[in-house]
């Protein structure tokens, strides 16, 4: 995982070239299809299928834009394996935002505010002393000589970064650090404890308490300035990630609206096609099918991205929870697609509920994933179990068992990454994007549970999760 922004833009870059090459591929067909000929009906057909292909083309070409390809040799395959925590690309134009910290203050171009320091310490000389270089160097100093000082300075000015003295009458550095971290206002201020004691249990105090570092006195001029920049450049690069992470929000509410739509529609299109393969030449027909299995594996993909994103952000309310009419509904919503691989599902569930304490869509959501998995990758005319229970201990658990290929050692190392591909492959030619265990773990561990893997390559897998278990109401 990497929380680097550049190489972030490179994989999310990556995946909107690839969705973009398969727009220009079914588009391709398409004209191919309409220089053979068709009937009114089917030329209809086709005729949307381009409107949504065109339609389309222009969101992903603003995604792209948006996205700057990868520098020559700075994108391994390996990176391609994994989508890092932050997985954000700016999806606007921002002035004066630089993901490279700026060495100082003075050195600030443009419009933007120098940076503010507030230094609160009951010494007139050190406040006069740090205060000067700081000035000098381009900061903008703000000063208090009390804790009760401080905050009425506050109310008015938000600094960059504080310099707090351990060690003041009244109230003390302590004291005034976790007043300031109980403040959502004021919580992400970087704190530098000031103190001329060199006491470990007071670092240590100070370090818990919320301070980021500590610098002891007498100190050294290019110490403290030098801790002084690191932090504050630690700083900018946190709102420029938390930037990046609002951006990353307005792409997927464009995901989710333009480009989740257009396949939509594009994919209806094409099935609507399909039904007409007697009206369409022969040759015509391959073509149709390919149109038919890209617009799925391309909606499928987007989907699962979307859910990926979703899980990240997603805020678990759990609750006591009977999970039995949650595995008995999955099953019935897998039945089908099951059938269709001659796969049989066999559910062993006890009688009584089964209750965990989890949240009633994180639950199905982890169920659906690990149940189309286990299809996905079956065999044809094999097994898929669906088994549930409570115990040991404090844990509610369920299980899905398959008759597939199984996990290498190899596999799992990776196959919580996301977009990790593994050794095995869907059975009927089924897409896969190497989300699905990623989101997984990610709700489990939400509503925190645990995940047992048990496995042998080449003789089927079976993923247990466990859940908090909850007591019966009475």
């Amino acid at each position: 995982m990497t929380d680097d922004p550049a190489l972030i833009q490179q994989i999310i870059h990556k995946h909107v070239h690839d969705v973009r090459n398969s727009i220009n591929s079914l588009d391709l067909q398409a004209v191919l299809l309409e220089d053979q000929g068709t009937d009114p009906e089917v030329a209809a057909t086709l005729t949307g299928i381009r409107a949504e292909l065109t339609q389309l083309e222009a969101t992903v070409k603003a995604l792209q834009f948006n996205f700057p390809g990868p520098q020559p040799s700075t994108l391994t395959d390996d990176d391609l394996t994994q989508l890092p925590k932050q997985q954000t690309a700016p999806a606007r134009q921002r002035k004066s935002k630089l993901l490279t910290p700026q060495p100082d203050a003075v050195k600030h171009t443009g419009t933007t505010a120098p940076e503010t320091v507030l230094i609160i310490d009951d010494q007139a000389q050190n406040l006069q002393l740090i205060g000067t270089v700081l000035s000098i160097l381009g900061y903008k100093v703000i000063s208090a000589s009390s804790g009760e000082a401080a905050f009425a300075l506050l109310m008015a000015n938000t600094p960059d970064l504080i310099l707090l003295d351990m060690q003041m009458p009244g109230m003390n550095g302590i004291e005034v650090c976790r007043k300031l971290k109980a403040k959502a206002c004021w919580v992400d201020i970087p704190i530098i404890f000031l103190s001329a004691a060199d006491d470990k249990n007071l670092i240590v105090q100070a370090l818990e308490c919320g301070g980021v570092d500590y610098v002891t006195k007498p100190f050294n001029k290019a110490e403290l300035l030098s801790r002084v920049r690191t932090h504050l450049a630690l700083k900018r690069t946190r709102e420029q990630l938390r930037d990046l992470a609002e951006d990353k929000d307005e792409l997927l509410g464009l995901l989710t609206h333009d480009l989740g739509n257009d396949l939509a529609g594009l994919h209806l299109n094409a099935v609507a096609l399909e039904r007409q393969l007697d009206t369409i030449p022969a040759l015509c027909a391959p073509l149709v099918v390919n149109i038919v299995r890209s617009t799925k594996g391309v909606t499928t993909f987007v989907q699962e991205f979307l859910a990926n994103q979703s899980a990240e952000r997603i805020q678990m309310q759990a609750h006591p929870l009977d999970i039995r009419p949650i595995l008995e509904a999955t099953v019935e919503r897998h039945a089908t697609v099951a059938a269709a691989k001659r796969i049989t599902l066999l559910v062993e569930l006890p009688e009584h509920p089964i209750l965990a304490n989890a949240d009633e869509e994180g639950v199905p959501r982890v169920l659906d994933n690990l149940m189309s998995n286990a299809i996905k990758f079956s065999p044809f005319g094999s097994r898929v179990t669906l088994t549930a229970g409570v115990g040991p201990l404090e844990w509610t658990h369920f299980s899905v068992r398959d008759e597939g290929p199984g996990f290498t050692a190899e596999d799992q190392k990776k196959m919580f990454r996301r977009y990790g591909r593994l050794s095995a492959r869907p059975t009927a030619g089924e897409h896969s994007t190497g989300l699905g265990l990623s989101i997984v773990k990610r709700l489990v561990d939400a509503m925190k549970g645990g995940i047992i893997v048990e496995s042998t390559a080449g003789a089927g897998a079976s993923i247990t999760i466990n859940l908090p278990a909850a007591l019966m109401e009475r």
